[in-house]
């Protein structure tokens, strides 16, 4: 069925400002640890219930003024802006693969252009309302990165049957692997996999691990303060009810939180040596299965025979290489930059984050939009250096707008670039 592109754009915007409006949710919950389906959406002021003609994406807003229906209290302009611009990003990336013909060889998008589109905008709005949360909290939830690590591996495995593209050239729109990125990455999964179990056993520690214990502690007191003191609030009422007329003694007052942080680590260089430990079974492991499965033996050649039979192995062994190299290079600068200055240098939230990208885009997207985002950031580290004096910024965006630019112009920055990354 031909549809035209306005229907189809007036579709997808309407789809876009619909996810815009639960990534909304998404942006305020996610960080305060709070569930997304209970309640419903509400007034955080006064508490009521918005009604669904009350909650209409980006139009709502306007109609409401900007404030509740019952209290008056202001409503976020943020929230019509995130869900206009997620109504953008679903016909933008439609346009620029779909119209423009930006990344080819790219399928219709009712033959199985839709497959790669329906990955690459849940990564881009993944990447919205990790940008949003870092730029408020400073930090991006593991979850949204596993998610889209999730649906890259499912996709992966249909992605080479149901693209109509020769195997030579998935490698642009997907992730697909070689004889070679394949040993890699089945090698690394498994490292990954020993690391895991040797932190999970304990002889391991993992990185700002007294840090982390000392969080949970604190966390853990918090909870116990706040139950003691509901049970004593609920045991007070009950004693000065009006059945209850016998003398009890007084509860003592509420007592108040633990206020004591834990302190980072001073020796962020031992930190540092934690995680090569950790990396270190990873890197092993795929050098050896590379040495074995590509060699020039009958390893080797069943090696190659199998993926080329087996074309999802290709699809999910792509996918894992991208993931690997996507938070490689960024848990390597983290590494290297912290071991240089004596002191964090970049979060491993970020390492998530490109690693998600990597296993949905393919390896060399997040290479390049990470060596990209620098220079994105640069105006904005100038400004918070003259304004606030002060050298931190959070990365995430950066490295999200990036990863966004890449998507759309992939083919010209990588034919640029192609000596350099794929070489003869």
């Amino acid at each position: 069925m031909i549809l035209p592109q306005a229907v189809i754009l007036i579709f997808l915007f309407a789809l876009g400002i619909s996810t815009g409006s639960f990534l909304n949710v998404v942006v305020y919950r996610l960080p305060r640890e709070m569930s997304l389906v209970q309640p419903g959406s509400h007034c955080t002021s006064c508490g009521k219930p918005i009604a669904w003609y009350d909650n209409i994406p980006v139009f709502a807003w306007f109609f409401l003024r900007g404030r509740c229906r019952h209290c008056g209290a202001a409503f976020s302009f943020r929230y019509p802006l995130v869900e206009l611009l997620t109504g953008l990003l679903f016909i933008t990336l439609y346009w620029g693969y779909f119209s423009q013909n930006l990344r080819q060889p790219m399928p219709e998008f009712f033959d199985s252009g839709w497959l790669i589109y329906l990955g690459h905008i849940a990564l881009l709005s993944a990447l919205l309302a990790a940008t949003l949360i870092d730029a408020e909290h400073w930090i991006i939830p593991l979850s949204l990165c596993y998610i889209i690590v999730g649906l890259a591996l499912f996709l992966s495995l249909f992605w080479p049957y149901a693209l109509d593209v020769p195997a030579n050239q998935l490698w642009r729109l997907v992730p697909y692997a070689g004889p070679k990125s394949a040993a890699l990455a089945g090698g690394a999964a498994l490292g990954l996999a020993i690391s895991l179990l040797l932190i999970r056993l304990k002889i391991l520690k993992r990185s700002f691990h007294e840090l982390i214990e000392a969080e949970i502690a604190a966390e853990n007191q918090q909870k116990n303060h706040k139950i003691t003191n509901q049970a004593q609030t609920m045991q007070s009422d009950s004693r000065s009810s009006p059945q209850n007329t016998e003398k009890q003694p007084a509860n003592p007052p509420p007592t108040e939180p633990p206020t004591d942080l834990p302190e980072i680590p001073e020796n962020i260089r031992r930190e540092m040596f934690r995680e090569i430990l950790f990396l270190a079974p990873i890197l092993i492991l795929a050098l050896g299965a590379n040495y074995l499965l590509t060699s020039q033996t009958s390893l080797g050649s069943a090696w190659e025979k199998f993926l080329l039979d087996q074309k999802w192995a290709s699809g999910l062994l792509g996918c894992v290489f991208g993931f690997m190299i996507g938070g490689g290079v960024v848990w390597v600068t983290r590494i290297l930059g912290s071991l240089a200055f004596g002191k964090e240098a970049m979060g491993l939230g970020d390492v998530h984050l490109m690693a998600a990208v990597g296993a949905m885009l393919g390896w060399t997207s997040p290479v390049i939009a990470f060596f990209m985002a620098p220079f994105m950031a640069l105006g904005w580290a100038l400004a918070r250096l003259v304004i606030y004096r002060s050298r931190e910024i959070p990365y995430g965006p950066f490295l999200s707008a990036a990863t966004f630019l890449v998507m759309l112009f992939h083919d010209p920055i990588v034919e640029y670039f192609a000596v350099i990354l794929i070489p003869p």
